[in-house]
């Protein structure tokens, strides 16, 4: 029988060298998923870490998603910010990963910042 869908949902959202875990019910909104994010952004762990934006409120950020470039002769990702009145429920899949796009002083958005960790163990890195 299909497997029915699940009740939450389990997004995660990248920034620097961080992952973070957020469960939301699926009628949630993107406005949410910002308040959940802002929860733990603002705990101990991140605000004692200085290489790690600092954050006072939603709007200091937002939450977008990697979209492949499929243009030819161009290869990468650019980053869709997703509205904030945006319902969850067929805007996102579980598991997806979502990525932190902060805000400077001007108020204007910044890259998206994110490393990937090697797959290889330190002794297989490659010189």
């Amino acid at each position: 029988p299909p497997r029915a869908a699940p009740k939450a949902y389990q997004i995660l959202a990248k920034t620097h060298q961080v992952t973070i875990f957020l469960t939301v019910p699926q009628s949630a909104t993107i406005a949410l998923l910002k308040d959940e994010a802002l929860s733990a952004l603002t705990s101990r762990v991140a605000t004692e870490d200085d290489s790690f934006p600092h954050v006072q409120s939603t709007s200091d950020f937002e939450l977008a998603r990697a979209v492949k470039e499929k243009e030819k002769g161009r290869s990468g990702v650019t980053y869709e910010t997703l509205e904030v009145d945006k319902a969850i429920r067929g805007l996102l899949t579980n598991w997806e990963v979502l990525y932190f796009q902060f805000r400077d002083e001007d108020g204007n958005l910044m890259p998206v910042e994110v490393s990937q960790p090697s797959l290889l163990d330190d002794e297989e890195e490659e010189p």
